[in-house]
């Protein structure tokens, strides 16, 4: 750790200064005023969401995203298959099945219902009890909630009201969020959820906070599944326990009694050959589309050979860095998989990018780097999709959603457009977590060496680290204790 001597190390063995588990209030006057340059960013931040808003009703911004260009300007796709499905479990018909022949259809329009049974026989059932366009809109409202509340807690999270005021304006102007209302998408949440976890793990020690977050999320939508193998390093038994019976509970009574269900939904995992998919922005996609750009003989079997060497290497970089890590900074991790995701998933549409959210805000929080801020842009950004189809001919000419661009370069640019800002984010994040490796191993050996010349054995090192940077939020989200009362040690 540069800069760092034996003289900051306390008697206790602590680093002077702030620690990451010090909970002392910070006084709301300490945070410095909100510069001018601030206020007008906020400003025009609010504005452009206001745009996105109006635009779902208006749709000004829709030719420039594939998929509201692709659907006519239909809205609430992806939220109508969740409002299908919860009218299947009230008619008593498996909440997977999609065929308009062997269901009773009141959706005008959906998608096929592809996560666990807990959402579609809960949450599914109730909204059933408004009309689907009023639940559509109920939905899109719960949703811009969940966003405003996430920026709240950012900006709470912050160590100066300017700082604040960057992470707030990163939730406020994401594009793809366009994307999640537009659909009536369930990413926002997971996003929040996400979020909850990054902040529970930047005020050590972790609590049942963390693992109900991790839990809720499981239930919701299956990605954080990707969080396995840090519970496993962190020992976090009670957590995994509690997932696995949460997951187990609900969902395997629905399977027993709708056999059909259980392979419907895992057919989400299952993955043939890549083909030709405009709205698809993943890195494996990518993939797709730049061998098939540099390569265009390979055969189907080779290129899903080639995606699974890539789907294999990347999961076990990630395996190496958790479970070698000797003190993981959790944040890092939870960073580290949650991006995984992007690189590993055979779908990745547009609107899954707003998961990438909670990602960019803390570790800019945590760096405060233009390197963060230049990825948030590149990925924030709308893709060039307005430039390669300005007429919107993917509205009428259907064929042309599964037909690659042409010349196959641009195919391979267009579908580079979040993919490799993304990939470029997951490698800067394994960088970070190499230097926190480092740091934490040279704070242990002073600590060590200083308590050898105090004649006293050195503390073992704690499982997991943070950064103190991370301390202002602890301090943030503690009460003041009243007056005679003393502060409860964490």
């Amino acid at each position: 750790m540069p800069g760092l001597t034996a003289s900051d190390i306390s008697p206790s063995g602590r680093t002077s200064g702030p620690q990451v588990n010090e909970l002392t209030p910070a006084p709301l006057q300490a945070r410095p005023a909100l510069s001018r340059g601030s206020k007008i960013l906020l400003g025009l931040a609010i504005l452009f969401h206001l745009s996105l808003l109006v635009s779902w009703r208006v749709g000004f911004w829709n030719r420039f995203t594939f998929d509201s260009t692709a659907t006519r300007g239909t809205r609430g796709w992806d939220f109508y298959a969740l409002y299908q499905a919860g009218h299947n479990v009230l008619s008593g018909v498996s909440a997977y099945e999609s065929d308009g022949d062997k269901i009773e259809v009141v959706a005008p329009y959906y998608t096929p219902f592809r996560y666990l049974p807990i959402s579609a026989y809960t949450l599914g059932v109730l909204l059933n009890l408004l009309s689907p366009l009023w639940a559509f809109r109920l939905w899109v409202a719960t949703t811009e909630l969940v966003l405003l509340g996430c920026a709240f807690l950012s900006w709470r999270a912050a160590r100066d009201a300017n700082e604040g005021t960057i992470l707030a304006v990163m939730w406020l102007c994401f594009t793809p969020y366009y994307l999640e209302i537009y659909l009536g998408q369930f990413s926002v949440v997971q996003g929040a959820l996400i979020l909850l976890m990054m902040l529970c793990a930047i005020c050590p020690p972790l609590g049942w906070r963390y693992d109900l977050a991790w839990v809720a999320s499981l239930l919701w939508k299956q990605n954080t599944g990707l969080f396995l193998p840090l519970f496993l390093r962190l020992r976090r038994w009670r957590g995994l326990g509690l997932g696995a019976l949460a997951v187990l509970v609900s969902s395997l009574p629905y399977f027993i009694l709708y056999p059909s269900a259980l392979s419907a939904f895992l057919g989400n995992l299952r993955s043939g050959p890549p083909t030709a998919q405009l709205g698809n922005l993943g890195m494996r996609q990518f993939l797709y589309s730049a061998a098939s750009a540099l390569m265009p003989r390979l055969s189907p079997a080779t290129h899903q050979a080639l995606q699974q060497a890539w789907v294999l290497a990347v999961l076990g970089i990630g395996l190496y860095l958790t479970m070698r890590d000797a003190h993981p900074d959790i944040l890092l991790h939870l960073c580290l998989w949650t991006t995984t995701y992007f690189l590993v998933y055979h779908q990745v549409w547009e609107h899954h990018y707003v998961l990438l959210l909670p990602v960019l805000v803390m570790l800019y929080r945590r760096t405060r780097s233009w390197t963060m801020l230049g990825l948030y842009v590149l990925i924030a950004i709308w893709t060039p999709y307005v430039l390669i189809d300005p007429q919107g001919l993917a509205a009428y000419h259907a064929p042309m959603r599964w037909t690659p661009l042409e010349p196959r370069s641009l195919d391979a640019l267009y579908h580079a457009s979040k993919a490799l800002p993304t990939l470029a984010l997951w490698g800067y994040i394994i960088w970070l977590i190499r230097q926190s490796r480092s740091s934490t191993n040279a704070l242990t050996i002073l600590r060590s060496g200083a308590s050898r010349r105090r004649g006293r054995m050195p503390r073992p090192p704690a499982l997991f680290s943070a950064s103190s940077r991370d301390a202002a939020p602890c301090r943030a989200y503690t009460a003041t204790p009243r007056p005679g009362k003393r502060a409860e040690s964490p």
